[in-house]
């Protein structure tokens, strides 16, 4: 004689529809889940179980994506690039943000030294006669090595006020969206020499950021004697004059400030 087996399957009513072998899982709340608004908005997000959107979360993907692509443009810090009024760089320029300056020198040490974009106006390096007893007399040399721009600049000032040394002290006043008095400095002669031996890209950047590019006249921090001071000449060694009466210290040349990042 065969034998019937038997089986017994539970049947469970939820939301009006059988079940079997169920339990009744309550549906989740779309307001719990974060979808709050009744509307819909761009790019918003609906709720699987109901009529409500979050346009919260959309706008936190929208500023996501605009923070990827920005870092997906900015580079590193180089030579020609140019710097923000946040510290960051590109070579090209990034739509709402602050340019100040480009890049002319590069450390090595993850920083360096960036050029404003235009002249601040013409002023003597002051203290004709006066040999600062903290600054070294450079030769040219050696001046093209100096890259001390605010170390220099922080020893002109204490050597005298704005009266006795102009040039260092309007470099120290300047300042821009996101810096302040005493951010910039009076560049020191290696920083000229640098952009002396990298005129294209550095030109190239203050074309980009509708600077004025960088030309012969400007007065560098670095010293040669109680009479002259380093200053930009392009048709000279290493960018550099300073060894006869044209770079007399009372003589009105151009300031251009560099900061140091």
């Amino acid at each position: 004689m065969k034998k019937l087996l038997y089986t017994t399957t539970a049947f469970v009513l939820c939301g009006g529809i059988v079940q079997a072998n169920a339990a009744c899982i309550a549906t989740p709340s779309c307001t719990a889940m974060g979808y709050t608004s009744t509307s819909s908005c761009t790019n918003g997000i609906k709720c699987p179980f109901g009529n409500y959107w979050n346009c919260d979360l959309a706008n936190k993907i929208a500023e996501l994506e605009k923070k990827i692509d920005q870092q997906q443009q900015q580079e590193s810090c180089v030579v020609g690039s140019i710097l923000y009024s946040d510290m960051t760089c590109s070579v090209t320029v990034i739509a709402g943000k602050t340019p100040i300056g480009i890049v002319v020198y590069i450390d090595g040490a993850g920083g360096g030294q960036a050029l404003a974009l235009n002249s601040i106006g013409n002023y003597a390096w002051g203290g004709y006669g006066t040999d600062i007893s903290t600054l070294p007399n450079l030769s040219q040399s050696q001046a093209s090595q100096d890259v001390a721009s605010c170390e220099n600049s922080k020893k002109i000032m204490a050597a005298g006020n704005k009266s006795k040394y102009p040039a260092a002290w309007a470099a120290h006043e300047y300042k821009t969206e996101g810096t302040e008095a005493g951010d910039w400095c009076l560049p020191a002669a290696g920083i000229i020499t640098s952009v002396y031996n990298n005129q294209d890209a550095i030109n190239t950047g203050f074309s980009r950021a509708n600077g004025t590019q960088f030309s012969s006249g400007a007065w560098s921090s670095s010293e040669t004697s109680s009479y002259n001071a380093w200053y930009s000449n392009f048709n000279y060694g290493y960018g550099l004059h300073g060894s006869d009466h044209y770079a007399t210290k009372y003589m009105s040349y151009e300031v251009r400030p560099v900061i140091e990042f």
